[in-house]
């Protein structure tokens, strides 16, 4: 199996959120992370219009209308998904309506001829013959409605990797909804999705980016 150049697994949130209360300190008053990652915390900026910060493993964003946890290390990506949990089940009355669960990879390819023959199989170059001088594939975005319990949809977006030269990134943007807006009063039914979907979305999100690999490139 192609192995990929770099990695991000990420858990956006959308709803109503206080950024200054995320800071560093309030994580790990609340055991959500420990002490060594409070004093190595990197704090870019927390104010009650935003909060940024990162830790080894973790980067925090957080507006007023978003949330977002971020790892770019594949082994700790559980680890983003137990502390997004905890942090909302202490603040179950955090309005939240929807949810992405998120994976970008970017892989190298064998050759330039490949990742050429990449973006003729996705965008085939025949309907813009006479048209176009040189027609290239920039970004291809394809989405799936879930075929799950959930509202929402499955969005995989490939393009040429900013990354790795000749590479290509795939993203994976799982995403959920809420089934009546109108009723939202916290958190619990986007975090009981997270943590019964969790598992089979990172394993479907895994299928679609290598498949889709594996039959462009070969």
């Amino acid at each position: 199996m192609q192995q990929f150049h770099s990695y991000g697994h990420s858990i956006v949130l959308i709803g109503n959120f206080n950024p200054k209360i995320f800071h560093p300190a309030w994580f790990a008053a609340q055991n959500l992370i420990g002490e060594k990652d409070e004093e190595g915390a990197k704090v870019e900026i927390v104010h009650s219009d935003v909060a940024i910060f990162s830790l080894d493993w973790l980067k925090i964003e957080v507006l007023h209308d978003r949330f977002k946890a971020l790892t770019l290390q594949q082994a700790y990506a559980e680890a983003v998904r137990d502390i997004v949990l905890g942090t909302f089940n202490i603040l179950r009355h955090t309005p939240l309506a929807m949810m992405g669960i998120n994976l970008d990879v970017h892989f190298r390819v064998n050759s330039e001829e490949v990742w050429h023959g990449a973006g003729h199989k996705l965008a085939p170059k025949e309907p813009w013959s006479g048209v176009l001088r040189a027609p290239g594939m920039l970004s291809l975005t394809m989405e799936d409605p879930r075929q799950d319990k959930y509202k929402g949809y499955t969005r995989v977006t490939v393009e040429p990797s900013r990354k790795v030269k000749p590479g290509l990134f795939f993203g994976v943007n799982d995403h959920y909804e809420v089934e009546d807006p109108s009723t939202i009063s916290g958190s619990d039914e986007v975090i009981g999705m997270l943590n019964e979907a969790w598992f089979p979305s990172c394993k479907r999100a895994a299928e679609i980016v290598y498949t889709i690999f594996e039959r462009i490139t070969r």
